[in-house]
């Protein structure tokens, strides 16, 4: 398993120890801001993760059929493109608080880069909890800019996945519009014949950092990005700290058992 963390940089490695604890090879893989890498690339090279799951998975201790990723915002787009492009032999995906959209970075892939659709900043609400980016974040995702021969869509094309996808979602989010994107996914896959591969876990008023059970909530923070890309040190999370807390010890078993069914089925 890769374990992806969102956008805030360093290497955080307490959920890549939990699925150790469950007998997952877990890595836990850094993309920014973690020594020689930046806190806010110009661009996110898709050919970085492509170079860590060949690494992980030619490892003596893993299963050689494939990986799987365990993902949350950023991370989850990440995970998402490299199972849409097919990057790497990807059997399964975990994609919390998911996005689908090159904003405000673009990825790279094999020299070319991604268009990107940014934000809306006039959008961005202030709190006495932080900035809520929900409002500022794209919305028109109905439609699909064309790939071209010299930039990708800065939408991914989640209709080409081939491997299962597990959702998971609050609807108490605050930080983009969880609800839109996760309705894009199950859309664009059961338009292509594919809604058999998607789990969705929706969780009411839990917000969008679910994390393993009995975490607390974090319904805002200090956000070292958000505040170098436009100024926003405080950025609100959402979230009401019952249902959020009962939505992370509801879905963290069903991770497990997602990841071990699709991961294990082929050992044989």
């Amino acid at each position: 398993v890769i374990d992806l963390l969102g956008a805030a940089g360093g290497l955080v490695e307490f959920k890549a120890s939990l699925l150790a604890s469950h007998g997952f090879a877990t890595l836990a893989l850094a993309y920014s801001g973690y020594e020689d890498l930046p806190l806010v690339p110009s661009s996110l090279n898709l050919d970085y993760f492509e170079e860590a799951a060949n690494w992980l998975i030619s490892h003596t201790k893993v299963l050689p059929h494939g990986i799987s990723m365990h993902t949350i915002c950023y991370g989850s787009w990440i995970a998402l493109l490299m199972a849409s492009y097919q990057i790497a032999p990807i059997k399964a995906v975990v994609a919390i608080s998911p996005m689908v959209i090159a904003c405000p970075l673009p990825f790279q892939l094999r020299g070319r880069v991604s268009d990107i659709i940014p934000p809306d900043e006039s959008k961005v609400v202030s709190s006495e909890k932080g900035s809520i980016h929900r409002f500022a974040q794209p919305t028109d995702i109905g439609y699909m800019n064309p790939t071209t021969v010299s930039k990708y869509s800065a939408i991914t094309p989640v209709e080409n996945i081939n491997c299962p996808v597990m959702l998971v979602s609050g609807t108490d989010y605050l930080n983009m519009p969880t609800d839109l994107t996760v309705k894009f996914i199950i859309d664009r896959l059961k338009e292509n014949g594919k809604e058999h591969l998607c789990t969705n876990l929706r969780y009411p008023q839990a917000g969008h950092l679910i994390e393993p059970p009995y975490s607390p909530l974090c319904d805002f923070s200090f956000d070292k990005v958000a505040k170098e890309l436009g100024g926003y040190p405080y950025v609100a999370w959402g979230g009401e700290t019952v249902a959020h807390a009962r939505a992370q010890e509801d879905c963290w078993p069903k991770i497990l058992h997602f990841l071990r069914k699709h991961l294990q089925q082929d050992r044989e």
